[in-house]
């Protein structure tokens, strides 16, 4: 009696079954090339979540992340989170987190940081900021050594949705805090302060920035069109910044004329009141405050301390050089103060 146990198998069943072999592993690679299957749901050492990074970069495409955690001294802590694919036109972008010791009003005044005109402010129980490319985020008081401690999440693609960065960056510092045993942070931030528009509108004279009786009059070349950038006003966060509409170009006009800031929030002023210099003097108006540099104060005022600063910007040292007639940078901080802190609720000094 005959058997099949020695029959050849047929080749076009051979060939099948490579056939579905090489589909199998193919799906898989691709799967893994191009999506984060088989992926842990946290990043560097468990400090970004890899949902809320695959949301911020933007396309589809695998998740690759260098770095170790939270490093020993906080300071050094890098985590840099790539997004690739081999699909043509996927998914691409760097996103690279960093702690950073700053000073307490860096992320207010430095032109490294999120730019202030464009940027969304978060305030309350986490304090924070981001804009298309930038984000920055305070880490409690413990986590503070000499200088307050800063998480910072840099893009190399423009991110379109300010509310997904936010969380990250949220999220990303809140972990950052539960390591260190240095105090808690929420997951998500509060609600978002978005800028008043997304390019500069012309000022209202006697109202520039939104702030009660605020006038530029005099401080401006004559003739000059002059346009304003920023946030609502009053904010627990808030800037604006003044553009003239001129000839000038490129980094120049971009910076801006007078960027102005304040700010309600406790931890921020904490984190400025640890600035190197920082002293009792007087205001402007001759009241009582805590100088931090010759245009930035913080005002002691009935509903809680006030930060206020004055920045005058490439456009003003630009206009300066062609009409030395307007006024000296004091004069800037000086007319803000004044205005701003009736705006913000701080017209006479706390008791």
């Amino acid at each position: 009696m005959s058997t099949a146990a020695g029959r050849p198998r047929p080749a076009w069943k051979v060939w099948a079954v490579v056939a579905v072999l090489v589909i199998v592993v193919a799906g898989l690679l691709h799967a893994y090339r191009n999506t984060n299957v088989l992926t842990d749901d946290r990043l560097c050492g468990g400090l970004v979540s890899m949902a809320k990074a695959d949301v911020v970069l933007p396309g589809s495409g695998r998740l690759d992340a260098e770095g170790d955690g939270l490093a020993d001294d906080l300071k050094d802590t890098v985590c840099e989170v790539e997004k690739s694919a081999v699909v043509l036109g996927s998914g691409k972008g760097t996103l690279t987190v960093r702690v950073w010791e700053e000073d307490g009003d860096a992320p207010l005044a430095h032109e490294a940081w999120p730019q202030l005109s464009e940027e969304s402010f978060f305030s309350g129980k986490v304090t924070g900021g981001v804009d298309k490319y930038r984000g920055w985020v305070l880490l409690p008081e413990k986590c503070w050594t000499t200088k307050p401690v800063i998480v910072r999440a840099n893009s190399t693609e423009p991110i379109s949705d300010a509310r997904a960065f936010a969380a990250l960056v949220t999220d990303t510092a809140r972990a950052v805090a539960a390591r260190a045993a240095c105090g808690e942070l929420p997951e998500e931030p509060g609600t978002l302060l978005p800028p008043r528009s997304e390019a500069a509108r012309p000022v209202s004279e006697g109202r520039v920035c939104g702030l009660d009786g605020f006038s530029v009059r005099g401080q401006v070349p004559a003739g000059a069109e002059v346009l304003e950038a920023g946030q609502t006003a009053p904010a627990d966060l808030w800037s604006c910044t003044l553009f003239l509409d001129d000839d000038s170009s490129g980094f120049v006009r971009d910076d801006g004329f007078v960027t102005y800031t304040a700010s309600r929030d406790p931890l921020l002023i904490a984190a400025v009141r640890k600035s190197p210099g920082t002293s009792k003097g007087e205001a402007p108006d001759g009241r009582e405050a805590e100088v931090v540099n010759a245009q930035a104060i913080v005002l002691a005022c009935a509903q809680g301390p006030l930060y206020l600063a004055a920045d005058p910007r490439a456009q003003y040292l630009e206009a300066r050089k062609r009409h030395p007639d307007l006024p000296r940078r004091d004069a800037y901080f000086e007319s803000f103060v004044k205005s701003a802190a009736e705006t913000f609720g701080c017209g006479t000094a706390a008791r």
